[in-house]
């Protein structure tokens, strides 16, 4: 898939040097190793995503102003709202799709997958700018450095999910460290030579991030299609718009409970959630990242095996809870001294609800690996079904607990709901198995019109 041009100018140079050194998609995107191996690197580049963002919001946390660490805690939020929007309609159909294709297959599809999230995010970050101009500072100078920073931002994350499609994350584990590095380098060197607004913060995140995304494109040999997001979107049709939908329901709902709780209960009861939430943050980020890394593979199990399929989504769905469990009880047993360093005033209410807190992310630990077990199948319509069960339960709760019981039932509710979500995704996913199983539904890689990756696409 050679990088054309006709039009040369300033980028004529970048693009020589890309045909010189960019290695063919074909050899790029090959699937290497063992499934062990890559299940390792998976999870070292979910551990490094998640370690390395868990300490950029502590160094934001100790260097800035309460009033511009909740700046930056805006655009994060925002980040995730059109990094997870991305996602949808990008990276998990092509996750879902052709995990198990060759790879000049996995090479085509990646350019438009890619191709997608690059549009995305120029539409993003053109809103963002717009949005910047109308809020005060800190938080216009921030929200204007995200929309800068959010093509670069989706694109390296849609690379992320590239190689975990084509069984090459420990090419994803090489960018995030590119990634990593770069920022902690640029960091460094801002926090010795000044006081860093959040501005500053934000742009050298989102920068290394850019930097990351082009590094990218060198190592799978593929180039962003932007062109073809519309057959993008038509090819996967029965799949795209109900992952926006689901990731819309989720997000809106998490996001309302939590505005609720702050209403009703007042700012402390939402500030001492939330600060027990940051205690669980690497896995809390775990559980976004998890996905991408197990889909690939559970896809290329299911076509093996579908009771070893099966097995492994328990184990997921386990190991994901067991984890957060343990970590959320070991954060509780620290010594007040320890807490206090890493939170301040607020340890000590965030620890009040911090195992309350930690049972419900157990609990959606189990609830994550269903859903992997769905995207797996390409169960869209149980998935959303799923959403829209949920999302009703998780307001109602929200209203019930904080007015019955404060701080301590806000805490409760949100443990309960989680609870009771993990069922609701289980019966949902072992109902896609059973359609599975009986060959009721077709296979995931098997969309009702089989996409032909280079022809007109099927018809409207």
């Amino acid at each position: 898939m050679p990088i054309r041009s006709s039009r040369g100018g300033p980028i004529g140079p970048a693009l020589r040097f890309a045909r010189r050194y960019r290695p063919s998609p074909e050899a790029a995107l090959e699937r290497t190793g063992s499934g062990r191996r890559r299940t390792t690197w998976s999870i070292t580049d979910q551990a490094l995503s998640s370690l390395t963002n868990f300490a950029l919001t502590i160094v934001v946390a100790r260097s800035a102003t309460v009033g511009a660490f909740g700046a930056f805690e805006l655009t994060a939020s925002i980040y995730l709202f059109f990094v997870g929007g991305a996602r949808a309609v990008s990276a998990e159909p092509l996750m879902v799709r052709h995990s198990d294709d060759p790879a000049d297959t996995v090479a085509t599809a990646a350019g438009q997958s890619t191709g997608v999230a690059l549009v995305v995010g120029l539409a993003a970050g053109a809103v963002c700018v717009a949005v910047g101009t109308l809020l005060d500072d800190p938080s216009r100078a921030a929200m204007q450095a995200l929309g800068l920073c959010l093509p670069g931002l989706l694109l390296q994350d849609a690379w992320r999910y590239t190689f975990f499609a084509a069984g090459r994350p420990a090419k994803a584990a090489a960018n995030d460290a590119l990634w990593a590095v770069t920022q902690v380098v640029v960091l460094a060197w801002l926090l010795w030579t000044g006081d860093p607004s959040i501005a500053v913060f934000v742009l050298a995140w989102g920068g290394s991030a850019t930097i990351a995304a082009a590094a990218g494109v060198l190592q799978s040999g593929v180039v962003p299609r932007p062109g073809d997001v519309r057959l993008w979107l038509r090819r996967h049709r029965d799949l795209a718009p109900r992952f926006l939908g689901e990731f819309g329901v989720g997000l809106g709902t998490a996001q309302l409970s939590l505005w609720l709780i702050g209403v009703l209960g007042g700012l402390a009861v939402l500030g001492a959630i939330r600060a027990a939430t940051v205690l669980i943050g690497p896995f809390r980020i775990l559980l976004i990242a998890a996905p991408g890394a197990a889909i690939p593979e559970l896809v290329r199990m299911r076509n093996t095996s579908l009771p070893r399929f099966t097995r492994a989504v328990a184990v997921t769905s386990w190991a994901l809870a067991g984890l957060i469990g343990v970590w959320g009880v070991g954060v509780y047993l620290l010594p007040e001294s320890v807490g206090e360093l890493i939170l301040g005033d607020s340890w000590e209410p965030a620890r009040e609800v911090l195992l309350l807190v930690t049972l419900s992310w157990s609990a959606l630990g189990i609830a994550t690996g269903a859903l992997i077990g769905l995207r797996v199948l390409a169960a869209a319509r149980q998935s959303f079904r799923a959403r829209l069960v949920i999302a009703p339960a998780v307001l109602v709760t929200s209203v019930v607990s904080v007015q019955l019981g404060g701080l301590t039932g806000a805490a409760t509710g949100l443990a309960a709901v989680s609870c009771g979500s993990a069922v609701v995704w289980t019966i949902q996913f072992r109902s896609a198995l059973r359609e599975a199983s009986t060959g009721e539904r077709p296979p995931a890689d098997q969309p009702p019109e089989p996409p032909i990756l280079d022809g007109p696409g099927p018809p409207e």
